[in-house]
């Protein structure tokens, strides 16, 4: 029994991952729709929000209170331009997402700069990219005139592989990619280091800045990634539709289990993180909440993971 504890002390995304569940039992037994493809179907839209919050995931186990709030911001504006690259034609998807890779890269560099050379707090910092991404998405769509995706994307957002979405592949292929890159790599091992001691870190070898730049150019990129996508599941790019994520990721990976002070990441808990709270906004959806409502109930759902965390803390240290 002290082993089982022990074991889920140590894994504590355990409950998020039993939490989804639960709400998906109970959420299926309520509206008469338990089966697989309601699993799949939340499955399939918490998907979007995983690859956005694997980028927070990395900035934030980088340590000192780090978080991306820009992450909005580069959503809404890579959406923009994507869209308008490809103007609904195939030819022009590559060169899309090349171009929003490139400046989402850039946005990431700018990000870093401005918290490791001008010493500004990474939330500011970020915070204040945002306002500039969201400015420059507003003036690109007083002329933005794109009403549709390219066929290619449309299709790889619909497609299924023996009854599953294509996109929940792809995302569990990710997650694989990032298990390894912070658990196999040197940047995953100096990434978990400086979280935990950034001094120790630089007298130990370490490129600090470079690695903490390269935390916020994959930030940026992810949410890029994820703006193409989203924009492309939607058919069209909006204004705002970046808004809700920023609380989302953060919510999603302390529910799953990565440090909000930094120097541990989980990707088996972000996705059950994400998981858990897409099933939560379904239900609280289902049953008739407001939008502010639904932010105060993911609010809420933060602090008493934190709570919870800072008292398995405790107990295990005694």
């Amino acid at each position: 029994m002290k082993k089982v504890k022990k074991y889920i002390r140590e894994n504590n995304w355990l409950w998020a991952a039993a939490g989804a569940f639960l709400l998906w039992l109970i959420m299926g037994l309520t509206s008469g729709r338990l089966n697989v493809e309601s699993f799949l179907s939340n499955a399939y839209i918490a998907s979007f929000l995983v690859i956005l919050s694997f980028g927070q995931m990395l900035v934030v186990t980088s340590g000192r209170g780090a978080i991306d709030l820009s992450i909005p911001g580069v959503l809404t504006l890579m959406a923009f331009i994507s869209m308008s690259i490809m103007d609904g034609e195939d030819k022009n998807v590559l060169p899309a997402i090349l171009a929003v890779i490139a400046v989402a890269a850039v946005i990431g560099i700018l990000n870093g700069l401005m918290v490791i050379y001008l010493q500004i707090p990474a939330i500011i910092a970020t915070m204040a990219m945002n306002y500039i991404l969201t400015t420059a998405a507003l003036l690109i769509n007083k002329n933005f005139s794109v009403f549709g995706t390219a066929p290619m994307l449309d299709k790889l957002i619909k497609a299924r592989i023996f009854g599953v979405q294509l996109i929940i592949f792809l995302v569990i292929l990710l997650a694989v990619l990032f298990w390894f890159l912070l658990n196999r790599t040197s940047y995953g091992k100096s990434l978990v280091t400086i979280g935990q001691n950034r001094e120790a870190a630089g007298l130990a070898g370490i490129k600090v800045n470079k690695v903490e730049i390269l935390t916020y150019v994959f930030s940026s990129v992810l949410a890029a990634i994820g703006g193409v996508l989203i924009a492309a599941r939607v058919g069209n790019a909006i204004l705002g539709m970046g808004d809700d994520y920023t609380l989302e990721t953060v919510a999603s990976i302390v529910v799953g289990g990565t440090l909000i002070s930094g120097g541990k990441a989980n990707v088996p808990g972000t996705l059950a993180g994400c998981l858990f709270l897409g099933l939560i906004v379904t239900a609280m959806q289902i049953m008739g909440f407001s939008v502010g409502a639904q932010n105060i109930a993911k609010g809420a759902l933060i602090i008493v993971v934190l709570l919870l965390g800072a008292g398995s803390k405790e107990t295990g240290g005694k």
